[in-house]
């Protein structure tokens, strides 16, 4: 993350801090002292373009009947389309699909124009797979929506989840929220930014989920808030992420998600209480950011630095497990 880019990070962490109001609920997780609620302004609904209101019907699809298990190829920060950067992500996504990925999952960075988003995207369509996309703070929604559609029509099976906002996978149920917590952190006019209305719809949404609905995966670009350096959203050893999304993690809402573009965390997951999960470790609780795919040498918070990395999500029953896919040579002391 560049230094721009994290001083905008945390100027945005400490604003959702202190205008938090978490979704009301059965939430287990931990959650911060009440504060102020935002302004009148900032609490009204996103723009259904960017994020379909979870009341209305369309928004849910179903893609694959249940089967017992559940494998999401996860990738992350996509970013360029030169064809150095596209022939890696092709031999990164075909290790994901070696692994067993049934579907692919694109959650934010994803290219900076529709040129570069049709290529991008088309990387993880071409092997076949569906693909769920949730952009983040860079994809211009009218652009992102025309190279999903040039996608569609050569044959590729995408679905966006600021439109298909729940995606029945049979053995889970991914959920959405894209966009960014702060306006400061958009890199184009038409991104998307998510506000306090939409955490609690999504939160409402969740806590009406019947039992015997199979569990909730959360999308979202931006992570949540962590506690300590082991968390997915440390950036130059500072937790960045949005406080407000905590309440959501927890068993009866969303017990496993998936979240990016604090690159520096990237290769990690965590369970409820924000404990390390070793990979492949079952864990009733898991939370992960894949990192980011692109080759560049991202520096790690661990002193290293990796060029492209995925991950392949196992969902099974009620719990979940994680292997994190790098190529030979991607990382580098």
């Amino acid at each position: 993350m560049s230094v721009r880019n994290r001083v905008a990070w945390c100027c945005a962490a400490v604003l959702a801090a202190c205008t938090q109001k978490p979704p009301s609920g059965g939430a287990t997780a931990p959650a911060a002292p009440p504060q102020p609620a935002a302004p009148a302004a900032a609490q009204q609904r996103s723009d259904a373009s960017c994020a379909a209101p979870l009341e209305l019907s369309g928004i849910r699809v179903q893609i694959r009947p249940a089967s017992g298990t559940l494998r999401l190829g996860v990738f992350a920060g996509l970013k360029d389309a030169d064809d150095e950067n596209v022939a890696h992500l092709r031999k990164l996504a075909a290790e994901v699909v070696k692994r067993g990925a049934e579907v692919m999952v694109a959650d934010g960075d994803v290219g900076d124009n529709p040129d570069e988003q049709e290529t991008l995207l088309g990387v993880l369509t071409e092997t076949g797979l569906p693909l769920l996309v949730a952009p983040g703070n860079r994809e211009v929604r009218a652009e992102l929506d025309a190279a999903e559609s040039e996608l569609r029509k050569k044959g590729a099976k995408v679905w966006d989840l600021s439109h298909a906002r729940v995606v029945d996978a049979g053995d889970a149920l991914v959920v959405g929220l894209p966009g960014t917590m702060d306006r400061r952190l958009l890199h184009a006019d038409g991104a998307c930014v998510y506000v306090q209305r939409d955490l609690d719809a999504l939160a409402s949404f969740l806590d009406r989920l019947s039992a015997k609905e199979p569990p909730a995966v959360l999308v979202m670009a931006v992570p949540p808030r962590g506690r300590d350096r082991s968390a997915l959203d440390v950036s130059e050893g500072q937790n960045v992420g949005d406080p407000r999304i905590v309440p959501l993690l927890a068993p009866r809402r969303a017990p496993f998600g998936i979240f990016g573009q604090v690159w520096e965390s990237g290769g990690r997951a965590v369970d409820g209480r924000g404990t390390p999960i070793a990979a492949e470790a079952s864990a009733d609780q898991l939370y992960l950011n894949p990192g980011a795919a692109d080759r560049t040498a991202w520096p790690m918070g661990d002193g290293t630095r990796v060029g492209g990395q995925a991950a392949l999500l196992t969902v099974q029953g009620r719990r979940a497990s994680v292997q994190f896919v790098r190529l030979p040579g991607a990382e580098k002391m």
